[in-house]
């Protein structure tokens, strides 16, 4: 099982629709995924959550998409030349020990050009301090906008070919 996190709180953002549609190649590879998507985390979250009054509803977040998988793909959108605050807030509030040993893959997007670059390479630190190991083949999509069809969908064939390559790469980085 791999977890796919939309990487924001935005509601109906494009990192769910980039999450959707890398679940749709991962069960074409015959991969099971889960989306857990920012946007639905609880609304007390940052106050009780982030600092150790676990909520139920976090609780069984954290035993159904991160505590029994070992591996994740991250969809970042880029907020303010980084990466999203409820990414940090969500990062911050997890022990550590949930992500020890296990494996990421990144996913950087931005509807200017760069792609969300700089945002991944300082969320690779956050990964790398929690002990993860992160897939090095990074997926850039600037203009992402453009990159999908009227339903959120990504279509364009290039785009999906470097998806795919990224997946082919993290199947084979852990043996999948």
């Amino acid at each position: 099982m791999i977890t796919i996190i939309s990487g924001t709180n935005r509601v109906n953002s494009n990192s769910l629709n980039v999450a959707k549609s890398y679940q749709k190649l991962l069960l074409e590879n015959g991969l099971e995924s889960q989306i857990l998507d920012l946007a639905t985390l609880p609304k007390t979250f940052m106050a009780e959550d982030m600092y150790g009054l676990r909520t139920n509803e976090t609780k069984e977040l954290i035993e159904q998409y991160i505590l029994p998988v070992q591996h994740f793909i991250f969809a970042i959108p880029e907020y303010n030349g980084t990466y999203p605050g409820a990414l940090k807030i969500f990062m911050d509030a997890m022990d550590p020990k949930f992500f020890k040993e296990k494996t990421a893959c990144l996913v950087g997007l931005a509807t200017g050009r760069a792609g969300n670059l700089r945002g991944l390479d300082a969320f690779t630190h956050v990964l790398h301090h929690v002990k993860m190991e992160v897939l090095a083949n990074k997926v850039i999509l600037s203009q992402v906008n453009l990159l999908m069809d009227e339903t959120g969908t990504i279509n364009e064939p290039l785009t999906l070919r470097i998806m795919k390559e990224q997946i082919q790469g993290f199947r084979k980085m852990n043996r999948l």
